[in-house]
């Protein structure tokens, strides 16, 4: 059975565009070739996939026609409908197959040979990317310009030709020390390439990567760099560098920064460095790795110390003119509002004067520089005038959590203004109308939403949902619908309880959750009933206890007057799970009132009295939510 491969050469691709082929292409395959990729090559100048063990050709195929009554008259004579269908499948009308009313069209399935080159087309021409560009007149758009295809069956060239670029059985090898070669055989890719200075596999590259760090001992990755520089070698050369021990008077996040965000490099502790080159004397490779790194630190002394020179105060000063949103005022105002809210939110003196000179950093020079320092390094420079401790690191912390999973703030001070910092962004990006569309988030609200619901819900920080203005409210709880391990619909329903505070809607729908099935049956039951046929009560005055006669309507008046008070209370306490084991008392009681009592009675005044009845089990209940959310 044969083996496929096919090959899309293009100019150096980034490592995102990479990422986002690597996931693409095995559904690609299936769709347009039927079978999934046996091999995946993903590098800097090729996308290619082989498949192993393909049929030489397509399955038989059946095709129904029509009716065999239509198809053929009285005396058995084809009709036109019954000539045209035959000669639309390419048959004559004597190979049609009559049964089960129909005529059928009885196909044998095409040599794999004559389908691939249209399939192999589409394949390529399906592959999406975040961010693509055009080259040539035929406007076809990929993430960069395409200069080689290679499609190979066995030893036979697929010929297709995508944005100008025809197929054949020519691949490259690297970049600097190889030019074109002849592939004989789809299986014997791998090595041709080998052979040639690249190595096509993506987790070969990675392991020898991991395995040259190791040799040269602890390393680290704290920017996750690996994953990029996989994709950005063909052939893999891990050299060791060094820097003069001047620039160790940095802060040492600094340092590391400079060798991460704009080299990839990988810290190896003291003045050492590990990297990653595409090949080259490594004595010249190593020179010039080290020449770039140290100018980086230079830079970076030169801001480090025109900012120190400056102080936090100098670098306030310079906030009005910074603009923290267009139409939302400078980085000053932002300062200003978060200085209320930590306030607002609890915090003493410390957190006050963290929330002064949290953003003070925008200003830095460094920061400018390298934004992945914004925060630290405004913490550094007030160690550097000594701020207290506890300010320093709510000022280093307050950018936390960054990912959806990544840590909390340590201190209590650093999530009150972490929590006061992000309030604040969704407020004012949605008093500016920015509320995230569809995909589009480019104020990474989202994320910011995400991190408030961390810090009420794990951080212990209480945040007054009346904090959260106009419709900031309704999008922050949404996102406890992937936050919580619980099914959505209980998120839901607490969403539209009477909880002022933004961990309390999380806790009551873990609650909720926790009822077993019997309890939320029995509330949920008595809840969804008491709504149905409460509606026309509302706004029509209070229970009249003269008009209760039965027992069991009895019965629930007292309840109800006895758990409405128990619900309130915890729910204020933010006792939750209290406040829905007091609720659920009234199920009971309430399924004998609807079993013993006739609600819509002939008298007018007794059948209103038990409607504003249900209402009142119907709005004590609801103080947990509206639990017709829940599916039962």
């Amino acid at each position: 059975m044969p083996t496929l491969l096919l090959e899309i050469g293009c100019e150096e691709l980034p490592a995102s565009a990479c990422h986002e082929a690597a996931l693409q292409l095995p559904e690609l395959c299936r769709r347009h070739v039927g079978a999934d990729p046996s091999s995946l090559y993903v590098g800097p100048r090729r996308l290619a996939l082989a498949v192993a063990d393909l049929p030489e050709r397509a399955a038989d195929e059946l095709r129904r026609g029509p009716a065999e009554r239509i198809a053929f008259d009285e005396e058995g004579r084809p009709t036109k409908a019954g000539e045209g269908f035959a000669r639309g499948q390419g048959l004559r009308v004597e190979e049609l197959e009559r049964r089960e009313g129909h005529v059928w069209a009885h196909l044998p399935g095409r040599p794999l040979a004559e389908t691939l080159p249209e399939r192999l087309g589409e394949l390529v021409r399906g592959i999406a990317f975040g961010k693509s560009m055009r080259w040539n007149e035929s406007g076809f758009a990929f993430a960069r310009p395409m200069r080689w295809l290679c499609a190979l069956l066995d030893a036979e060239t697929v010929a297709f030709e995508v944005a100008g670029v025809p197929s054949g059985r020519r691949s490259y090898g690297h970049r600097f020390s190889a030019g074109s070669v002849e592939i004989p055989h789809a299986r014997e890719y791998a090595e041709v390439l080998r052979g040639a200075g690249v190595e096509p596999d993506s987790s070969e590259r990675h392991r020898a990567i991991v395995e040259g760090l190791d040799a040269l001992g602890e390393w680290t990755d704290p920017q996750g760099v690996l994953r990029e520089v996989v994709h950005l070698v063909e052939r893999p050369l891990v050299l060791e560098g060094a820097f003069d021990e001047r620039f160790l008077r940095l802060p040492r996040r600094v340092v590391v920064t400079a060798m991460q965000a704009h080299q990839r490099y990988f810290p190896l502790g003291a003045n050492r460095f590990g990297f990653v080159a595409n090949g080259g004397d490594p004595g010249t490779v190593r020179a010039g790795n080290e020449r770039v790194l140290e100018g980086r630190l230079d830079d970076a002394t030169f801001t480090f110390e025109r900012d120190v020179a400056l102080g936090i105060d100098g670098l306030l000063e310079r906030l009005g003119s910074i603009t923290f949103l267009t139409g939302a005022g400078s980085y000053a105002d932002k300062t200003e509002r978060l200085v209320e809210l930590v306030q607002a939110l609890g915090g003493g003196d410390e957190a006050v004067a963290a929330a002064r000179i949290a953003k003070a950093d925008q200003a830095a020079e460094l920061v400018r520089e390298f934004p992945e320092l914004e925060g630290h390094i405004g913490a550094e420079y007030a160690r550097l005038e000594g701020r207290p401790e506890g300010v320093c690191a709510a000022v280093e912390e307050h950018h936390l959590p960054d990912a959806s999973g990544g840590p909390l703030p340590e201190s209590g001070t650093g999530r009150l203004l972490a929590a006061a910092d992000r309030i604040d962004t969704l407020n004012v990006a949605f008093g500016l109308g920015r509320r995230p569309t569809g995909s589009r988030d480019p104020y990474g609200l989202r994320r910011a939403a995400i991190g408030l619901c961390r810090l009420a819900l794990e951080g212990g920080v209480r945040v007054p949902v009346e904090l959260l203005e106009g419709e900031v409210a309704d999008f922050v709880e949404e996102r406890y619908e992937g936050l919580l391990d619980v099914p959505v619909e209980f998120v839901r329903a607490a969403r539209r309880a009477p909880v002022r505070d933004l961990a309390g809607v999380a806790r009551l729908a873990q609650a909720l959750a926790g009822l077993d099935d019997e309890e939320l049956d029995s509330i949920h039951t008595a809840y969804v009933r008491s709504s149905r046929l409460a509606e026309p009560a509302d706004g029509a005055g209070e229970l009249d206890a003269s008009l209760l006669v039965e027992p069991a309507e009895v019965e629930v008046a007292r309840a109800v007057e006895a758990v409405r008070p128990r619900v309130r209370t915890a729910l204020e306490q933010g006792e939750l799970a209290a406040a829905v084991a007091a609720a659920a008392v009234l199920g009971p009681p309430l399924e004998r009132f609807f079993k013993d009592v006739l609600v819509m009675a002939e008298d007018e005044r007794v059948r209103g009295n038990r409607l504003r009845l249900l209402a009142e089990v119907r709005d004590t209940i609801g103080l947990l939510g509206d639990l017709s959310q829940i599916p039962r």
